[in-house]
Formats: C-alpha cells, structure tokens, sequence
C-alpha cells in the first residue's frame, strides 16, 4: 500500500520495496526503495517499522538538493496519511551515504496496530 501511495505521486523515476545490490549505480533518480526494519509479534504481526529510502543524484547544489528532497518529504508523508492504517512518524534525516554517488534520506515510519488488517 505504501509502494502505491508513492507511486501516485509521480515524483519518482522508481519505487521499489527492498534496496537491492548495485543500487548506487542507478541512472534513474530520484528514486524510492522502501525496506521492512522490524515487525513486533504476538501471534500475528500487530506493528511494523518501515524505512522509506529517498535517493537523489548527488548535485553541486546543496541548497536545491535539500530543497528537493524536504518537498518530496512533505508529499510523502501527506500520501502516507491517506492509508487506512495508523501511521506514525518515528524520524526523518537526510545526508546518508548509503549509496556512492547519490544522496538518501530516510523517512521512518510505524504502522501499528496491524492486527485488525489481517
């Protein structure tokens, strides 16, 4: 659900759930992978973290850079409050060097209280 929200936004050359390897090598930014960085249970999962990954290619301005991924930042977090599933903001940074030559952020989120949607 979350994959589909972003994708309606349109403001993403890709998006795909898991970072797979050879990722820095993309030529299609910006980008979104979207990774599952732990699930609580009690029998059945009742909340997840979820980390959204918002690359951009590295550019000599800084500035436009983060402007660009702050208003990416806004619409995705607007998309994500359309769900019909409790969503809580855990953190946002940016500047990550996870992958050469692009710059991510990172949006984490929490869904919770899975256990009515299975």
């Amino acid at each position: 659900m979350i994959k589909d929200k972003i994708i309606e936004l349109n403001l993403f050359k890709s998006v795909k759930i898991g970072l797979e390897k050879g990722a820095d090598k993309a030529i299609n930014c910006p980008f979104i992978r979207i990774i599952s960085e732990s699930e609580d249970y009690k029998g059945i999962v009742t909340n997840a973290i979820v980390q959204i990954v918002i690359v951009f290619d590295t550019k000599n301005d800084i500035e436009l850079l983060y402007k660009e991924f702050y208003a990416a930042l806004f619409e995705i977090k607007n998309k994500l409050f359309e769900l019909p599933l409790k969503i809580e903001l855990i953190d946002a940074y940016f500047d990550e060097d996870k992958l050469a030559n692009l710059k991510a952020g990172i949006l984490r989120v929490k869904l919770a209280d899975l256990v009515d949607r299975q």
